[in-house]
C-alpha cells in the first residue's frame, strides 16, 4: 500500500528544497521511496529507495520520521519503522558538486584550407576539475576519475578524432574550491565522411570507492560523500568544421532532385545501351523476360550549396531482384553502392560532397524473375537523403507489367497470280462452286516464340475478308475454313461461310489433282510483262464491304495453320473491273486475345498481316517471263560452240573439201596432143 506513512525529511541533498520520504510497507516486505523537491514541483522519479534488506521483516516503511541530525552533520537523517519491533536508521551523506571546464584547441577548423583532407591535424583539450560542499569547513581528499570521449554521437560509425593517450585517469582533488587540471591530445583523421557537422569531445567524471577517499581532519563524519545526484557529470566541447563553399553562415542548404525512368537494356557493339520503356500515354511498361531491365536514376544539385553525405537508396519489391549498377566511362562522378543481403535494399554513395550545379546518373540493373502473372505493378521507392539542410520527400517509381506474348502471323495466297479466264457466268447461271471462279486458297501461319497460350490466355485471329464491292456484288466467296495444330472451333460469324449452299444446294468440293497442279505453278516470283498498267487495289479501306471473321486459336503451343477455302467471283470482276489490265485484291488478318488478364498483352510486332491476289483480268493474256541477260549470253556461246563442234566434224568426214589452185604448166612441155588445139 504506497504512500501509508509521508514525512517531510528536511533537505536531504542540501540543495534549498524540501524532500519527503513516502512508506509502502506492503510492497514485498516494505520499502520507502525519497523524492527530491525542486523549483515548483517534487521530483516524480524517486531519489533513492530504502529497504531493510531482510526478508523477514514485516510492513518495513508503516512508520517515519524525518528531520533529525543523529551524527550532527548537519545533513537530515531519516528513521524508518515497521511491525517487526526494529526501528531503522538512515544517515545522509555529504553532498558534493563537481564543476569541470573543457577547452580544445583549435575549436574551428577549416578541412581543405588546414590540408586536413590530406594529412592528420592535431588537437589538444584541457579539463579542470573544482569541488564545492554545503558547508565551508567541509575538506575531504576526494579521487575523481575522469572519462574522455571523442565523437560520442559517432558510434555506429568510425569516431572522426583519435585519442592518443588514454582516455581514461583519475586525480585527487585537494580541497573545496582548489582547481587540478589535466590535458589530453588527439588527431582529426584526413578521411572522414562528415565534414558538416561539429563534433563533440566529452570528458565524464565520477567519485572513487570510500577506501580511495580520505579525510583531512579526524573530526569529520566517517560517511564518504556522493555527487549531487541532478548535476550533469559530464561536460561536451565542439570543433567546428568551416566549409566554405556553404556560405558566411556555414549551413550548407542543398537543392537535391532525382528523376527517373525505367528502360530497357542492350548491348551493341560492345556498348551498353539503354532505351526508355515508357509508352506514348506516360507509363512504363515491364515486359517480364529473362532479359535485365534498368532503373536510370538522375541527381542532380542545381544552385544549391554543396550536399554533404549525399546517398540515393533504393527500396525495391519483392518482385524484382537487384543485379549490379552500371555508369556511362564518360560519367564525372562516380557512385558506389552497396546492397543487403535481400538485395531489396541498394545505398548509392553520390558523393562527399555532392557539389553545387553537380549532376550523375547511373543505371541500377534489376531481374524480373520475381513477377508472377498476378504481378499488376511495381513500386519501387527513391529517397535522397544529406547532412545539408534539406528536406527531401521520396519519389515512388511506379511501372506497369505487361507480359507480351510473342505471336506472329504471316499470310499468303495460293495462287497469289491468277487471270480471268473464259469462263465467266453469271449467279443464276451458276449450278456449281467451281463455276464461280478460281479457286482461292488463303493460308494464315501462326507462330508462338514464348510460352503456350494454353493455360493463361486465349488468341483468335481476325480476318477482313473482302466479300462484296461497294455496291453488293460478290468479289470473295469463302466456302469453307479449315485448321490444322489447334482445336478444331467454329469461326464467327457462321452463316459467311458457303452462305448460298441452302440456297442454291451448292457444297464445297474436295480439292482434286487439278486445282493442286495450279498452286504448284504459281509463285510469287513471276513477273508479267504488260503492255498497259491500268490497273487498281481492293481492300476493306477502299470500299469494298468486308466482314470481320473471327478464328479462335485454341491450344496453340507453338504453330498453327488456318486456310480460308474461297472462289473469286468472275462475273463480278468482268463486268464492273473489265477496263483494267488487272487488280489486286487484299485481305487483313490480326491477332488479338481474348478472356485474359489485363496485363497479358501481345507483342506489337508481326501481329498483323496484309495478304495480296494479283488477278489479270485480260481473257487472253500471254504470260512472258523475264529471261536474265546472262542466261541469253550462255545461250547464245553454247550455240556458237556447237556450231562450230559440228563443222568441224563435216570436215573431218570428208564432206568439206579444200579449193585447191590451178597449176602453171612448164614452159619446155609441149601441149598434150590429146588435148592441144589444131594449128592452122
Amino acid at each position: 500500500m504506497f504512500g501509508l506513512a509521508v514525512e517531510n525529511i528536511g533537505d536531504v541533498n542540501q540543495d534549498g528544497y524540501e524532500d519527503i520520504a513516502v512508506g509502502a510497507p506492503y510492497d514485498r516486505s516494505g520499502r520507502v521511496f525519497l523524492f527530491y523537491g525542486s523549483s515548483g514541483r517534487i521530483n516524480t522519479n524517486p531519489a533513492q529507495i530504502l529497504s531493510s534488506g531482510s526478508k523477514t521483516m514485516k510492513l518495513f516503511g508503516y512508520s517515519l520520521t524525518g528531520n533529525l541530525d543523529v551524527d550532527d552533520n548537519q545533513y537530515p537523517d531519516v528513521a524508518v519503522g515497521s511491525l517487526s519491533d526494529s526501528i531503522f536508521v538512515f544517515r545522509a551523506r555529504p553532498v558534493v558538486s563537481v564543476s569541470t571546464s573543457f577547452i580544445i584547441t583549435p575549436n574551428e577548423i577549416n578541412i581543405e584550407r588546414g590540408g586536413c583532407d590530406k594529412r592528420m591535424c592535431d588537437l589538444s583539450g584541457q579539463a579542470c576539475f573544482t569541488y564545492t560542499a554545503h558547508r565551508a569547513t567541509f575538506n575531504y581528499k576526494l579521487m575523481l576519475s575522469y572519462t574522455f570521449e571523442a565523437d560520442s554521437v559517432s558510434r555506429k560509425t568510425r569516431p572522426r578524432v583519435d585519442i592518443l593517450q588514454s582516455s581514461q585517469g583519475k586525480l585527487e582533488l585537494p580541497g573545496q574550491g582548489r582547481e587540478i587540471c589535466t590535458s589530453i591530445k588527439m588527431q582529426l583523421r584526413r578521411d572522414i565522411k562528415d565534414k558538416l557537422s561539429r563534433i563533440p569531445i566529452s570528458v565524464s567524471v565520477s567519485l572513487l570507492s570510500s577506501s580511495e577517499t580520505t579525510m583531512t581532519s579526524v573530526d569529520q563524519s566517517d560517511l564518504t560523500p556522493v555527487l549531487n545526484l541532478y548535476q550533469k557529470n559530464t561536460t561536451i566541447s565542439e570543433v567546428k568544421l568551416i566549409n566554405e563553399r556553404c556560405g558566411s553562415d556555414n549551413i550548407c542548404q542543398s537543392n537535391l532532385q532525382l528523376q527517373y525512368k525505367f528502360c530497357s537494356k542492350k548491348t551493341q557493339n560492345g556498348q551498353d545501351v539503354f532505351k526508355s520503356l515508357a509508352r506514348e500515354d506516360g507509363d512504363a511498361v515491364i515486359t517480364p523476360s529473362d532479359e535485365d531491365i534498368a532503373l536510370e536514376i538522375t541527381v542532380t544539385n542545381r544552385d544549391g550549396d554543396d550536399a554533404h553525405q549525399s546517398h540515393a537508396v533504393v527500396t525495391l519489391p519483392d518482385t524484382l531482384r537487384y543485379s549490379t549498377v552500371v555508369q556511362t566511362e564518360a560519367a564525372e562522378t562516380r557512385v558506389s553502392c552497396t546492397v543487403n543481403d535481400k538485395g531489396t535494399l541498394i545505398n548509392c554513395e553520390l558523393g562527399n560532397p555532392f557539389k553545387r550545379d553537380a549532376e550523375v546518373t547511373f543505371y541500377v540493373l534489376l531481374s524480373t524473375s520475381g513477377i508472377s502473372l498476378s504481378t499488376k505493378n511495381v513500386n519501387v521507392t527513391l529517397q535522397l537523403e544529406t547532412t545539408s539542410v534539406q528536406t527531401i520527400q521520396p519519389v515512388e517509381a511506379l511501372a506497369k507489367v505487361v507480359f507480351e506474348l510473342e505471336l506472329r502471323v504471316y499470310g499468303l495466297a495460293r495462287p497469289s497470280q491468277v487471270s480471268l479466264g473464259e469462263n465467266v457466268m453469271g449467279e443464276s447461271a451458276i449450278k456449281s462452286l467451281d463455276q464461280i471462279g478460281t479457286s482461292i486458297q488463303f493460308e494464315f501461319r501462326i507462330t508462338n516464340l514464348g510460352r503456350p497460350l494454353k493455360s493463361f490466355a486465349n488468341a483468335s485471329l481476325n480476318i477482313y475478308w473482302p466479300k462484296e464491292n461497294s455496291v453488293g456484288k460478290w468479289i470473295l466467296y469463302l466456302t469453307r475454313i479449315s485448321s490444322k495444330d489447334v482445336q478444331s472451333v467454329p469461326c464467327s460469324p457462321a452463316n459467311e461461310v458457303n452462305p448460298l449452299k441452302d440456297v442454291k444446294g451448292w457444297q464445297a468440293p474436295s480439292r482434286h489433282r487439278r486445282e493442286a497442279e495450279h498452286e504448284a505453278l504459281s509463285t510469287d516470283g513471276l513477273a508479267f510483262l504488260l503492255p498497259r498498267r491500268k490497273y487498281e487495289t481492293l481492300s476493306c479501306s477502299d470500299g469494298l464491304q468486308c466482314v470481320e471473321i473471327r478464328c479462335p486459336l485454341l491450344g496453340l503451343d507453338s504453330s498453327a495453320l488456318l486456310v480460308l477455302h474461297s472462289h473469286l467471283w468472275n462475273a463480278t470482276l468482268a463486268e464492273d473491273y473489265s477496263s483494267l489490265n488487272y487488280l489486286d485484291i487484299v485481305v487483313d488478318a490480326s491477332l488479338s486475345l481474348t478472356g485474359s488478364p489485363a496485363n497479358i498483352g501481345l507483342n506489337a510486332e508481326n501481329l498483323g498481316t496484309k495478304v495480296k491476289l494479283t488477278v489479270f483480268l485480260e481473257r487472253k493474256t500471254a504470260f512472258l517471263v523475264k529471261v536474265a541477260w546472262w542466261i541469253i549470253l550462255l545461250t547464245v556461246i553454247a550455240l556458237l560452240l556447237f556450231l562450230a563442234v559440228f563443222v568441224v566434224l563435216l570436215w573431218k568426214r570428208g564432206y568439206i573439201q579444200r579449193l585447191a589452185p590451178t597449176k602453171k604448166l612448164p614452159l619446155d612441155e609441149g601441149p598434150n596432143t590429146e588435148t592441144a588445139p589444131l594449128k592452122g
